[in-house]
């Protein structure tokens, strides 16, 4: 684990302990917002290009596995989590629930996502509603990803 790294873990359990520890300005969060629209909006290109938009030895947490490090393996993992679902997923709606500025190079960005899934081999939809904790650092080019982790609510 990176030193960097080590130090923004210390200091966002610390930060969770105090409220409002580093108030950003609008357009600090301005920028956090304008950083998921571009990183959503490459979903479309393939998991390759979504997978860029994390540290080079970013995390993801999913659900009932092993961590996935590194941008490669986060591609790989989405598309052999893609290819052996038995459904589609139609997102109808996510909401930004926090952004709270550990500093001013490290966000804990808290959103809910609802939507539908839909089974591949046909029958009705399940409403789903899933929540993200991603842990966002800026660098010279921009915010990326560090760590994201999820689970459903339902």
């Amino acid at each position: 684990m990176n030193t960097s790294f080590a130090l923004a873990a210390t200091t966002a359990v610390l930060g969770f302990a105090e409220p409002d520890l580093h108030a950003q300005s609008a357009a600090d969060s301005a920028s956090v917002t304008a950083f998921y629209g571009r990183w959503f909006g490459s979903a479309p290109q393939g998991f390759t290009a979504y997978a860029s938009f994390y540290a080079t030895d970013g995390y993801i947490l999913p659900p009932g596995s092993p961590p996935v490090v590194g941008r490669a393996a986060i591609a790989a993992w989405f598309e052999q989590a893609r290819a052996s679902t038995r459904y589609t997923t139609q997102p109808q709606g996510i909401a930004t629930d926090e952004m709270r500025f550990l500093n001013p190079d490290w966000v804990v960005y808290r959103s809910t996502l609802r939507g539908q899934r839909v089974p591949k081999a046909g029958g009705d939809p399940t409403p789903f509603e899933t929540k993200y904790v991603d842990l966002l650092h800026r660098t010279a080019t921009g915010w990326e990803v560090a760590f994201r982790m999820w689970s459903d609510n339902r």
